[in-house]
């Protein structure tokens, strides 16, 4: 069974600052905090519904939220962002007043405040769709939303990315502010491991869930050996994608939308984890691949990395070829002023030398648990008691972040912005980017419903802005100080769409998007999913020497008869090896096209052997499958005594038609 270890923003970053910064996806008790439906939560379900992002009076967080509008607003941390770095989204709510109306999507998460007063408008608790709690309390089985003391509700925060409702005279704006949200609190350690019925019904196989349009997934595992292909929550996902896809919204096919992880320079605080990483980390590669979580490989989801308010690569998002796209999650938010004043009230100074230098960056702005007592945002205290360690106090300071969080920020006319401490703007990770991705979907269904998933996958990749577009990939130095290319910058393909291990096919562009939906006329065919070639890719092991030569191994050529326009290719490999951090693969196309589908340096280092791995890459996107395809395998040498090649095959799906 497969434990999922973080259900968070990168929070699990934060560990490396105080052991006080621990994320649990823990609960104290099986009760939810209770709330009411506040009376100035009006449902306006008026057919048009227009969000001016840049009126303060109805929606005065949103000038600040810089994922809409990014003007080089630092969002209450202590530095800006770069005006234009955003997903260009401003007209499509202002002018095209598109909100996702219709649409709905399922936060498949920690849990989701039903009563939150931004949320509760766009609440679905109907006989078409219904939240699940999982937790042991039947009588409130249809509420996921969290319960009392817990230090933030991970998936109200995607809720409000998504769906926060405009217009309110309070609060911001979700991607869109009209969508339809119910909740899957799936991610619970309290329920323990999971057992795959879970995923099932919160995946669209249940009459609670099967009406979704979009199922959103700001989850991840950080695993550092390889999940086993018949793990039964393995077996249950790869189900239920499939048929969701071929199935759901009337056969056009639900839309699975997933988080690419935080894995860059770090997975978890497990000393084994960590040691694994340290590789990485001295290269500036990966230490997560994307194609480490299986869920990730599979065509039928779109796997998401973070973008941060410059417009480039977060400092912790999970990198690799099955990336589809990529959307803001933001930093760390951290107001370095506030936080240096507080800390000096009790004689202490904070050295931020020695911390993250990201952490000062801006984070994104969406709702937190409503109350001063519970969420991110919190009412601060200053009062230490002599039973009290004033360590303790600083911690509970240095975990708000900022003057937002703490309630203590004014607008121009003197109004608190957060005086119920409702929202924060502390929310990161590709936990956020991947909601920012679902809210861009909505609106595109909303402009075209009778989009398949296959149709909102081609819109994204085709409209997708190439973001960081000088980023030349990473080079270092191997075996024997020899030079090797270990990471590609972007790659044209001979299809002409530009990918790049880092972003995907680029951030998510909403306008672009939006237009081509209403004039899309593209028939991406029937879905063709061949076979595995060989059926059995076992050879004769194969030694591999350490240097950027490697060993190639050529498939046998795919022939025109079985031809087909890629939309994602599919690589098994097998490999022994005392090290398997030492290991990388490269795909090439028959026109050259090379693609990095499993990076050197990665955290499955102390792994003794990689069997039948799946491995994905849509840097292939729109090409032909016919001709000769080669893997590349190689051993850089720094720590394994051996690497021994055991065979892989490959598979194609796509269709007939043109892309």
């Amino acid at each position: 069974m497969r434990n999922f270890m973080y259900c968070t923003k990168n929070i699990s970053s934060i560990m490396l600052l105080s052991s006080v910064f621990f994320y649990s996806c823990n609960r104290k008790d099986s009760s939810v905090i209770e709330s009411k439906i506040l009376p100035h939560a009006v449902i306006n379900e008026e057919p048009i519904f227009c969000t001016d992002i840049n009126d303060n009076t109805k929606n005065p967080l949103a000038v600040y939220q810089w994922h809409l509008k990014n003007t080089g607003q630092s969002s209450f941390a202590s530095e800006p962002g770069v005006p234009d770095e955003d997903i260009n989204i401003e007209n499509v709510l202002k002018n095209e007043c598109l909100s996702g109306f219709g649409i709905h999507v399922a936060v498949v998460d920690s849990g989701l405040q039903l009563t939150h007063p931004s949320l509760v408008p766009n609440i679905v608790n109907n006989n078409r769709t219904k939240s699940i709690n999982f937790r042991d309390n039947q009588l409130l089985h249809n509420d996921p939303s969290p319960i009392p003391d817990d230090d933030d509700d991970h998936g109200t925060m995607v809720g409000g990315i998504i769906a926060m409702r405009s217009n309110m005279g309070f609060g911001g704006s979700g991607i869109a502010p009209r969508a339809k949200l119910a909740g899957y609190n799936i991610i619970n350690n309290e329920l323990g491991v999971q057992i795959f019925q879970n995923f099932v019904d919160s995946l669209g196989g249940s009459d609670a869930s099967k009406e979704n349009d979009i199922f959103n997934m700001s989850y991840g595992d950080s695993n550092i050996s390889q999940i086993p292909l018949d793990d039964p929550i393995v077996l249950a996902s790869t189900t239920v994608y499939r048929y969701g896809t071929r199935n759901l919204r009337n056969g056009k096919g639900a839309i699975y939308v997933k988080a690419s992880g935080n894995g860059f320079s770090k997975i978890s605080d497990d000393p084994e984890s960590t040691m694994a990483c340290m590789m990485a980390q001295n290269l500036n590669l990966s230490c997560q691949n994307s194609n480490m979580n299986i869920d990730n490989t599979l065509p039928e989801v779109i796997t998401v990395g973070a973008l941060n308010a410059k417009g480039k690569k977060t400092s912790y998002s999970t990198t690799g070829s099955s990336l589809w796209i990529s959307a803001p999650g933001g930093e760390f938010g951290f107001d370095k002023d506030w936080l240096n004043e507080h800390f000096a009230r009790f004689g202490h100074t904070i050295n931020w030398e020695k911390l993250r230098p990201t952490l000062g960056e801006p984070a994104i702005i969406t709702t937190d648990v409503a109350g001063s007592k519970f969420g991110l945002s919190k009412l601060i205290s200053y009062e230490v008691t002599n039973y009290m360690d004033p360590k303790l106090k600083l911690n509970e300071i240095f975990r708000i972040r900022n003057a937002f969080n703490g309630g203590q920020v004014l607008d121009s006319n003197g109004v608190n912005l957060n005086s119920k401490f409702n929202y924060t703007n502390s929310m990161n990770g590709t936990s956020s980017a991947t909601p920012v991705v679902s809210g861009s979907i909505a609106l595109i269904l909303e402009a075209n419903p009778d989009l398949t998933w296959r149709d909102v996958k081609y819109i994204l990749a085709k409209t997708a802005t190439k973001v960081d577009p000088y980023f030349e990939g990473i080079k270092v130095k191997i075996y024997n100080d020899e030079e090797y290319q270990a990471e590609d910058g972007w790659v044209t393909n001979s299809a002409g769409f530009n990918f790049s291990n880092w972003y995907g096919f680029g951030r998510v562009n909403v306008e672009n998007a939006v237009k081509l939906a209403k004039n899309y006329d593209v028939n991406l065919g029937e879905y063709i999913e061949l076979p595995w070639h060989p059926v059995n890719g076992e050879i004769d092991p194969v030694d591999v020497q350490p240097g950027s030569l490697g060993y190639t191994h050529e498939f046998q050529q795919i022939s025109e008869e079985n031809n087909i326009k890629i939309e994602s290719v599919r690589v098994e490999v097998t490999v022994e090896s005392d090290f398997i951090g030492d290991v990388g693969f490269e795909l090439t196309s028959p026109t050259g096209t090379k693609s990095i589908i499993w990076n050197i340096g990665n955290a499955f280092s102390f792994s003794e052997s990689l069997i039948n791995m799946p491995l994905q890459s849509n840097a292939f996107y729109g090409e032909n499958a016919a001709g000769l395809w080669s893997l590349k395998v190689i051993n850089s040498g720094f720590n394994s005594n051996s690497v021994k090649f055991k065979g892989a095959r490959i598979q194609f799906s796509g269709s007939k038609s043109s892309i």
